[in-house]
């Protein structure tokens, strides 16, 4: 009696896990991407690198310069003068590496003495010049500009690389986490067919015990192997219920949420060739992605530390018009004319060891990246040639242990079929009834490694993240507060 009530609040216990709604590793990932905390903090870092290329794009920008001061002072014959001067300048860097600029002034000026009527006092000063400086040799296409853009466009792919990592590491670590919570079920599934089965050959052997044709062993064998059984789905159960929690938490998700794990495998595994398959996981690759990045960002420092390198040779032309007027002993005088001017600057740094260190250093960097993609290219090749062939051998493993199981059954069913001719032992049926449920669990487990093998190629190839959404950050500026 109380096996039985025993074996009644078992199957109490497992009715959850039987009747709650299935769900995919597909579902389970999404809920885990919208609630898990680092996926946003990975999204925030990619829009914190892209602002790096409207810092860069500024640099073109016009800006202003404006100077207002009073003054007095003494002139060059010993007289004090009171001055007001006011000055503005706008500038802007082009892209090739010249600079255009605009400036503008005003002054007033009040002697207390003049040395001559005809001398105008006070005296208004204007001037507009237009100047415009081009490099020949250092900063010659605006290398800062250049570059910086190129360095900002490998943090956004070095950015992408490192968001697209933790998506990828979070998704392994979850499949890892589904598909053992996956062989647990399995295994109480299995457990429980072999359950039934100790019950009805029991229920049997107690009818032939009534009869007299079976012996009392038998029964007690029967039952411990029912005890047995029931034993490991109790410990099953209690697995079960820890990774039940671990999912949920990963989720969001109440801890004793109740969920069913769906384990089916795909009709077609490998659905592209082994070449376009090549070009996938190249193109996906995050850890190719961030060499590249850091390959990018050594060709950018290059060509900076040379640039840096190079003498001052730079060309400059200005053309203005400056006015002045006053009133002397005859009257009002204004005198306006036409400026102009070219100059050449030339300036060398004697001691270049510096920029030649920098420069070395640099080139040392590219050859790291070099080799680093190199490394990583043959890690991607031989992890995706080493799935497929895992794959297309799982495949086999399954149609192998598919026939054992099918001639397990026959075994059990033949020996069943004698026991009842009394030309079988219990313990000959015990021991079949074992063997078949070793084999029917042992295509479940393969098929839970070929899922394995099949959910790791296409993370290898970025196609696991083709139906999840993945969040999409705006940073919006409100007083200051970033929402």
């Amino acid at each position: 009696m109380k096996t039985k009530l025993t074996f009644i609040l078992f199957l109490s216990s497992l009715t959850p896990v039987i009747f709650a709604q299935s769900i995919t590793l597909n579902q389970v990932l999404q809920q885990v991407i919208d609630h898990y905390p680092s996926v946003k903090t990975a999204a925030y870092q990619v829009e914190r690198a892209q602002q790096e290329n409207r810092k860069i794009e500024s640099q073109l920008g016009w800006q202003l310069k404006s100077q207002a001061d009073i003054a007095r002072d003494v002139s060059a014959f010993g007289t004090p003068v009171d001055s007001i001067n006011l000055s503005a300048n706008v500038s802007r860097k082009l892209k090739f590496g010249s600079t255009l600029s605009v400036d503008a002034a005003i002054n007033k000026s009040d002697s207390s003495n003049v040395f001559s009527p005809f001398q105008p006092n006070p005296v208004v000063s204007t001037g507009v010049n237009l100047n415009y400086r081009h490099p020949f040799a250092k900063g010659s296409d605006n290398p800062a500009y250049n570059q910086g853009i190129e360095a900002a466009d490998a943090g956004i792919k070095k950015s992408f690389a490192e968001r697209n990592a933790v998506y990828d590491q979070l998704a392994s670590q979850l499949i890892d986490l589904y598909l053992a919570a996956a062989v647990t079920q399995t295994k109480i599934n299995n457990a429980e067919q072999s359950i039934a089965r100790s019950q009805r050959l029991n229920k049997y052997i107690k009818s032939r015990l009534d009869l007299g044709v079976a012996e009392e062993k038998d029964i007690l064998q029967v039952e411990a192997q029912l005890h047995t059984q029931q034993a490991e789905r109790q410990g099953l159960l209690m697995v079960w219920q820890k990774q039940k929690i671990s999912l949920n938490r990963l989720m969001g998700k109440k801890w004793d949420k109740e969920f069913n794990l769906l384990i089916k495998l795909p009709p077609k595994l490998i659905d592209e060739a082994e070449t376009l398959l090549v070009e996938q996981v190249r193109q996906y690759s995050p850890a190719l992605l961030n060499v590249k990045a850091q390959l990018q960002l050594a060709e950018s420092a290059i060509k900076t530390r040379r640039d840096a390198k190079k003498d001052n040779l730079d060309l400059l032309l200005f053309v203005g018009n400056k006015t002045s007027s006053g009133d002397n002993i005859v009257g009002n005088v204004s005198e306006s004319e036409l400026v102009g001017g070219l100059s050449i600057e030339f300036n060398r740094g004697m001691d270049k060891q510096g920029f030649d260190a920098e420069l070395y250093q640099a080139q040392i960097d590219r050859g790291i990246a070099l080799q680093n993609q190199k490394q990583v290219l043959q890690d991607l090749e031989y992890n995706l040639s080493s799935l497929l062939a895992e794959i297309k051998a799982g495949q086999n493993a399954i149609k192998a242990y598919r026939q054992s199981a099918q001639s397990e059954k026959k075994k059990l069913t033949e020996a069943e079929n004698r026991h009842k001719k009394g030309r079988a032992d219990t313990d000959q049926l015990i021991q079949f009834e074992s063997q078949l449920s070793l084999a029917e669990l042992s295509v479940d487990l393969q098929k839970i490694e070929l899922l394995r093998r099949f959910y790791s190629l296409n993370l290898l190839r970025g196609k696991l993240w083709q139906t999840i959404r993945v969040p999409e950050v705006s940073i919006k500026f409100n007083q200051g507060a970033i929402k």
